[in-house]
């Protein structure tokens, strides 16, 4: 090496700046590189030397000295997935300020849980929180709950902006309407893909989704059945089939799983039957044969299980009568003109007194067809005695006191698809 005299030095002092620059980029390049070769190995591979120099950098998070910090927080950067299993145990063991330290190191990586190293410390804190009996595993807890909360705020905007619905509503399912507090509606209308619904996990609260549309894939229902406390779940003119619902055996414990209109026939009973569905179970529309229906009906324990070709009336009832409480707007009944206060007595010949009697009977039926439904209808005594359709008798208003007289009709009705009741208007 050659000395190089002092008035060299600075008058050459540009480039003395631009090699020391250059020498301190090189050296940070060949730590980098040396960091990331070993990034991605399991723990039995990394190098036991490799091992002693985490857990020493680990120490140093505990240093009274800044710099000694800093230092070892950007090695335990460079090779955060072979660091965090050492992080995680030492948390577990460490008190005072490097406890604080080492918490916050996890929580800083577990805060982006989409990433490799961001699952595995999300992982490790899980593991902590395992067992509430310390105080870490309670602090853990504490930094998996602030997670889980940014990540459901966040989860909420993004499914919201891709057209996703999760505002209240009421819900048209076999047995009726009801008022759905947050289902998550995905429909023709959503505007993402399925890589876009990894945020469901974040959704702990949501219990009803209802998929409608073509466009649903199998990763769609991949992700769905992620959400945490699913309990309905409501597929609606999907194209579906067999190897595409084996997902669901994946699925949380469910209360109802509703087929409308699906393209399924004999050969998902086998499928079926191993589903884990412990209340309800509804095939509206399905190609499922008569054979096909009594095979899944003989094998299928503890659950209530419905089955209908897909024809639809579109009423509904006052409880479980046959009494007619509203009537579908644009749907087959109000085509045939039904009306609310209707009492229905039979189909096709067959008695009915109750809702579920006209729901047994219809069921026999696929949209299109007709059938004649024996009604009868309260009218003002003397009206209407001699117009030529009957149906077209005055409404009554109950609400005023008269006279009035019961009529019979029957009236052939072109039976529709449900989906006029499950729609957005």
């Amino acid at each position: 090496m050659h000395c190089v005299p002092c008035n060299q030095l600075k008058a050459s002092g540009q480039t003395v700046i631009c090699r020391i620059r250059w020498s301190a980029t090189a050296f940070l390049l060949a730590i980098s590189t040396l960091f990331s070769a070993k990034i991605g190995q399991s723990n039995d591979d990394v190098p036991e030397k490799f091992k002693k120099e985490i857990k020493s950098w680990i120490e140093d998070l505990g240093s009274d000295d800044y710099s000694t910090r800093q230092v070892a927080t950007l090695r335990l950067n460079k090779c955060t997935e072979d660091s965090i299993p050492f992080l995680a145990e030492a948390a577990g063991t460490a008190t005072g300020e490097k406890s604080d330290r080492l918490f916050q190191f996890l929580s800083s990586i577990a805060s982006d849980p989409y990433s490799d190293s961001g699952k595995l410390a999300f992982d490790s804190l899980n593991e902590l929180a395992a067992s509430r009996t310390t105080s870490k595993a309670i602090r853990a807890e504490k930094i998996l709950q602030v997670i889980g909360a940014e990540q459901r705020e966040a989860a909420i905007r993004s499914l919201e902006n891709l057209k996703a619905s999760l505002r209240d509503r009421e819900i048209q399912v076999m047995s009726g309407k009801f008022y759905m507090k947050q289902p998550l509606v995905i429909d023709r209308k959503f505007t993402g893909t399925a890589e876009d619904l990894a945020c469901l996990k974040w959704l702990s609260d949501i219990e009803f989704v209802r998929l409608e549309g073509p466009q649903i894939s199998r990763q769609v229902l991949k992700h769905v059945i992620t959400l945490p406390h699913l309990k309905k779940l409501q597929l609606i003119e999907t194209n579906l089939n067999v190897e595409d619902l084996a997902v669901l055996k994946d699925a949380p414990d469910l209360d109802l799983l509703e087929f409308v209109y699906s393209p399924i026939g004999d050969e998902s009973v086998d499928l079926l039957l191993k589903l884990p569905v412990w209340g309800n179970l509804y095939l509206f529309g399905t190609k499922l044969s008569s054979s096909g229906q009594q095979s899944l009906n003989s094998q299928l324990d503890g659950v209530e299980l419905f089955l209908s070709r897909g024809g639809f009336l579109g009423v509904q009832a006052l409880g479980n009568s046959a009494v007619i409480d509203q009537v579908v707007r644009g749907g087959a009944a109000e085509a045939a003109g039904l009306r609310k206060d209707d009492k229905m007595l039979s189909v096709n010949g067959v008695p009915i007194q109750l809702f579920e009697d006209l729901r047994k009977q219809l069921a026999k039926f696929a949209d299109g067809e007709t059938v004649v439904i024996e009604m009868e209808r309260r009218v003002p005594i003397g009206e209407g005695q001699n117009r030529e359709n009957p149906l077209e008798f005055p409404q009554l208003d109950f609400q005023m006191r008269g006279n009035y007289e019961r009529k019979k009709f029957q009236v052939p009705v072109t039976l529709g698809k449900r989906s006029d009741t499950f729609r957005d208007r």
